[in-house]
């Protein structure tokens, strides 16, 4: 490594080792293209409380590289976006409300909600040459019939996920917020073949 890069680099670990506050929000091109899949022939209600919807994650990293700075990133947003985007794709339309409905035009309804989040920029990973961006998501994900009866209810969890490794980086919380885009993808679409195997 030049001398220059070794600058740059230290310079980088610094900045996010410092007191920095990073925001984030939802990103459509970190998330993967449409395959072609054939669709179940019915409409989907994803149902996520306002409440919900804007919920907002503030916190530090669990390494200590970065461990001062604080990442604020919209996950009840972020997860509706995703959640309306996936089961647009295995079904034929993905629409959303606040409550369920009573009575209800849909025979599925989804409520996705994020129960636990952690993330890391891990260096050691790779001998403190560059920086793996981790994390870790809880998701539940709830399904209901047209009557408001649970047809199933699991926690999806992705263990830790490692994006992409840097080793200089304008903007670490964005490398973190693809993760979270890919990660909060699979488990959704995860959840989303569960069901139609039920149906």
């Amino acid at each position: 490594m030049s001398k220059l890069s070794k600058i740059i680099l230290l310079t980088l670990w610094a900045l996010i080792a410092g007191g920095c506050s990073f925001n984030a929000g939802f990103n459509s091109t970190y998330l993967p293209p449409a395959g072609v899949t054939s669709k179940v022939d019915e409409s989907v209600l994803v149902v996520m409380t306002q409440e919900e919807q804007d919920w907002v994650y503030s916190g530090n990293p669990t390494s200590f590289t970065g461990g001062a700075s604080t990442l604020n990133v919209p996950l009840g947003d972020i997860t509706k976006q995703i959640a309306l985007e996936v089961f647009s794709r295995h079904f034929q339309k993905a629409e959303l409300a606040n409550e369920l409905p009573e009575p209800s035009p849909y025979k599925l309804m989804v409520n996705p909600r994020v129960q636990h989040f952690e993330y890391a920029y891990n260096q050691l990973k790779n001998l403190g040459f560059a920086i793996t961006p981790e994390v870790k998501i809880d998701l539940d994900v709830t399904f209901y019939d047209q009557s408001g009866n649970e047809m199933l209810k699991k926690t999806y969890d992705s263990g830790i996920r490692s994006g992409s490794s840097y080793m200089v980086s304008g903007a670490p919380s964005e490398k973190i917020n693809q993760a979270i885009h890919e990660t909060l993808y699979d488990l959704l679409d995860q959840a989303a073949k569960e069901i139609i195997n039920q149906l």
